[in-house]
């Protein structure tokens, strides 16, 4: 065997063995995470349709929810450890494991804001969005978050706060009354101190009050 087939042989083992370790490090995760999920779920709805999107992304679709819900789907989004150069490209980038909870609410929400953490890759696309939109941008005292609206909202540090209770870090609050849509993100840390239950209490709280 020449050296340059030998080297293109190693090559091809280690891309190979690191797409099926990483793989089978997301499958691991999001067994797990689905399992951590179970105690919260019930409280939004009974019955859940569970898909896998490639070996990133769980989706659970929550059709007849309970109020305040019309529509839950909760999405698990891991990082892409099965393809290196991406895995690393986004790790480069600020991404880690998120949980999205995503709703349509039963009734129009009585504000419009979306708090975002401004060194999330998941919410790059949406500050860009609503500046592009002419929401305002207004003076919250965390820097970490970029917060707009389109009209003066009282409680913002309320919001930031009773979201940041079940001790996962924030990522997004959007609220928009197109198609009354209320969309929560959290950063996933590899074993959650909570239980999945508080999260969707906070959920439920936050739903009801926005």
């Amino acid at each position: 065997m020449s050296p340059e087939l030998a080297i293109f042989v190693v090559v091809v083992i280690a891309i190979v063995g690191w797409f099926a370790l990483g793989t089978h490090l997301n499958v691991r995760k999001g067994h797990r995470f689905l399992e951590w999920l179970q105690s919260g779920l019930p409280l939004v709805g009974e019955k859940t349709t569970l898909r896998w999107l490639g070996s990133s992304v769980v989706h659970l679709q929550i059709e007849n929810a309970r109020e305040p819900f019309r529509r839950v789907e909760v999405l698990v989004v891991l990082e892409p450890r099965d393809v290196p150069p991406l895995w690393l490209l986004s790790r480069l980038r600020g991404r880690r494991d998120l949980l999205i909870v995503r709703t349509e609410l039963r009734s129009v929400p009585k504000i419009q804001v979306e708090i975002l953490d401004r060194q999330a890759w998941s919410v790059r696309a949406i500050d860009k969005e609503v500046r592009q939109q002419q929401w305002q941008l207004v003076p919250f005292e965390n820097p970490g978050f970029h917060v707009y609206a389109l009209a003066p909202v009282a409680n913002i540090a309320e919001l930031v706060g009773e979201a940041e209770r079940p001790g996962l870090s924030l990522v997004r609050i959007g609220v928009r009354r197109t198609k009354n849509s209320f969309e929560m993100q959290w950063r996933l840390p590899s074993r959650p101190a909570a239980a999945a239950r508080a999260v969707f209490e906070t959920v439920q709280r936050l739903a009801r009050q926005v």
